[in-house]
């Protein structure tokens, strides 16, 4: 699989939950690796995603799918997706990134930039003010990641259960007008 060559975008179908899944359980555990519990990370399969991701994809508005990275060879490298930021605190006029992932071979090839990018246009045409997503405080890659490509910590914290263990998330919210 190559990331080097031209990388193409496209809205997931049901079909790609079997490409998503492994993006998302390899492309977490490796950045969340020494960052959450290692029985959290270990829980996480391919088989339980795939299973998750074909039921999201099933039932979700072709406008509302989400976005997928294309190796040259067709492969799912990277997926983003999100929609009305779930924040009881954000106004209706405010979306979200739910997830952000890429595979660890396709790290700083700018993929991750351009599927934030992508998102970001959906939900303007959505209608959208503000978006946010939430960070790993411990993930210092991800905070500069999200610093670097325009968002900001709103000073708002929340405490996650991982796998027993209490990680706290920071949330980066960017203006999208």
């Amino acid at each position: 699989m190559s990331c080097d060559c031209p990388v193409h975008f496209r809205r997931a179908v049901t079909d790609d939950a079997a490409g998503i899944a492994p993006v998302h359980v390899d492309g977490g555990q490796r950045a969340h690796e020494g960052l959450a519990p290692p029985e959290y990370n270990a829980r996480r399969s391919a088989r339980g995603r795939e299973a998750f991701w074909r039921e999201e994809l099933e039932i979700e508005a072709p406008v509302r799918k989400p976005w997928v990275a294309l190796s040259d060879e067709d492969r799912i490298i990277g997926f983003a997706d999100g929609g009305l930021a779930r924040d009881d605190d954000l106004d209706a006029g405010t979306g979200e990134i739910y997830n952000l992932f890429v595979t660890p071979e396709c790290w700083e090839k700018g993929i991750r930039s351009r599927l934030v990018d992508q998102y970001a246009r959906d939900l303007r045409a959505h209608e959208f003010q503000r978006a946010g997503f939430w960070v790993l405080e411990a993930d210092l890659v991800m905070r500069a990641f999200a610093e670097y490509t325009g968002w900001h910590p709103d000073g708002h914290a929340r405490d996650e259960d991982c796998g027993g263990a209490s990680v706290t998330e920071l949330r980066y919210t960017k203006d999208l007008v």
